[in-house]
């Protein structure tokens, strides 16, 4: 999934687990999702597009990742609940859901 900019957001569900993956600009989260609106992707089609995100957005390691580890009830949400991604003015990746 491409970059959003500070102050737009996405929609999007989880379709598995995020994974640490090597990448060029060093290690990240890998998530499979299945992206819903993303205004650089305008014509994305009402089913969506199934997509890798891959990022260093501090909300996965920070609250995704340990919500998946202790919760069962938020792992059933995390898949079953569409998110809101959003990016603050500052840069800071939010998730909604």
């Amino acid at each position: 999934m491409k970059a959003l900019e500070p102050g737009t957001k996405a929609t999007l569900r989880f379709l598995g687990d995020p994974n640490v993956v090597e990448t060029e600009y060093g290690d990240k989260y890998s998530i499979p999702i299945l992206l819903l609106q993303h205004p650089l992707y305008p014509s994305l089609s009402s089913k969506g597009m199934k997509m890798l995100w891959e990022t260093k957005a501090q909300v996965i390691e920070k609250d995704l990742i340990p919500l998946l580890k202790e919760s069962k009830e938020f792992q059933k949400d995390y898949l079953e609940h569409t998110w809101e991604l959003r990016v603050d003015d500052g840069g800071a990746y939010r998730l909604e859901g």
